[in-house]
């Protein structure tokens, strides 16, 4: 067992790695694990992943916190927040149940640094005397302000008010996070420059690590039965579905995309794969089938024809997509599902943004073997550019650096250059 030890924050339980978030803090842990002691705090949203903490402590060798997450408290909590000024986001995942469970781990071990995994998380550690933020990591993923600045601009009153607030107010927190913790990371170059222009007094300290998938487990080779009727020809977008913006996405493709599909191709089906859709969500459209929770999404790409990423909001690098390139689908997706990739439309993927236009991508896609072979581009991109263990070197050189004094001012790697990350492909 290493000696050195390490606090890991999370908003929710790091696995099982099934949605976008769960997916990247189980690599960071998975990476992280053979070299560090790590104590776990994180909250469980999901009454179904209470059944993997002991899975989850064997996995780390330290101790854990496993806070089951009221929601009627979580919003009493965020309402609060929000008249003390903070935003709701701080209130909502706020505890002091865990508040002091960290304060009694970091007095009674050895615990010199910490990785936060989250906006959310990061009120922990600057309120926590006993714990320098200088010596911790910050992985924000996304500048989640500007996803609740979209949401306020896609909404009427008074949605829009309470989104714009929450904007402002978390962006508030990021900015503060981002000047005391010693470095800010983000999930790709993208994410990274649009904080940087927010947060420019912590410039130095802005890193992008761009999140993977999983290749040998997305991998096309494997033979998967068909979950499909005989006879179809089956679009797929998977995704979790009580997530606004894919099911804002999944109602776009379903109402203004697919009908002209099917007006072309009448035995094309999509379907919505992904658990907890609201209870009517596209029942009565032809053609579309909600499946909801699926135990494995791989066959569901295997034996697509096409994958689709419809997303008008989105932040940071789609899970979603990623897995289906490396399932070598075709994948149509909008500029916003696909803009911190380093992808050229048509050679990858192919990206269209009008409802026409995305319609007549999917049916040339269906209709064209040569348009198919995205699929195999799209695998050897992710194959490239996307490997877990060649990024997840990146958070082991942070933390090497971070293992030095920080009154001495130790030598960090340097922050790449956002060009130069696109010209490397990060």
């Amino acid at each position: 067992m290493p000696d050195d030890e390490l606090l890991f924050l999370s908003h929710r339980i790091p696995f099982p790695p099934n949605k976008g978030d769960k997916i990247r803090a189980h690599a960071i842990i998975t990476h992280l694990a053979p070299h560090y002691k790590i104590h776990l705090a994180c909250h469980i949203d999901d009454p179904h992943d209470l059944k993997y903490c002991s899975t989850v402590q064997a996995m780390l060798g330290g101790e854990c916190l496993f806070l089951p997450l009221s929601r009627p408290a979580a919003l009493r909590r965020a309402l609060i927040s929000a008249a003390a000024g903070r935003s709701l986001t701080e209130g909502y995942f706020d505890s002091p149940v865990m508040r002091r469970w960290i304060g009694d781990l970091l007095r009674r071990r050895p615990v010199k640094k910490a990785l936060v995994f989250g906006s959310a998380m990061a009120p922990y550690i600057l309120r926590q005397p006993e714990l320098n933020a200088g010596r911790c990591i910050l992985d924000l993923v996304d500048v989640d302000s500007d996803k609740w600045s979209q949401y306020a601009k896609a909404s009427a009153i008074p949605k829009r008010w309470l989104y714009g607030f929450e904007a402002r107010k978390l962006a508030q927190l990021e900015r503060r996070a981002a000047r005391a913790f010693g470095t800010t990371v983000l999930v790709s170059p993208h994410e990274a420059a649009t904080f940087t222009s927010m947060a420019p007094e912590s410039a130095s300290k802005i890193y992008s690590i761009c999140n993977g998938v999983d290749l040998s487990y997305f991998d096309p080779a494997q033979q998967h039965r068909s979950p499909y009727p005989e006879g179809e020809v089956p679009i797929v977008m998977t995704g979790q579905m009580d997530y606004w913006p894919n099911l804002q996405g999944a109602e776009w493709f379903a109402k203004q995309v697919f009908p002209q599909v099917a007006a072309e191709m009448p035995q094309a089906r999509f379907y919505v794969v992904g658990a907890n859709p609201p209870p009517d969500f596209l029942k009565k459209m032809a053609g579309v089938t909600v499946t909801g929770r699926v135990p494995d999404v791989r066959p569901y790409l295997a034996h697509a024809r096409a994958a689709v990423a419809p997303l008008r909001i989105a932040r940071g690098v789609q899970n979603k997509v990623l897995e289906a390139m490396a399932m070598a689908r075709p994948v149509i997706a909008t500029s916003a599902a696909t803009r911190a990739l380093l992808v050229t439309t048509k050679r990858e993927v192919w990206v269209e943004d009008d409802p026409l236009l995305f319609a007549r991508a999917t049916i040339e896609t269906l209709k064209n073997s040569e348009l198919r072979n995205l699929g195999p581009s799209g695998r050897t991109y992710v194959e490239q550019h996307h490997n877990w263990d060649r990024l997840m070197s990146g958070f082991e050189a942070l933390f090497n650096a971070s293992n030095a004094d920080i009154a001495s001012e130790p030598q960090r790697p340097a922050p790449i250059t956002f060009s130069a990350r696109l010209a490397a492909r990060v």
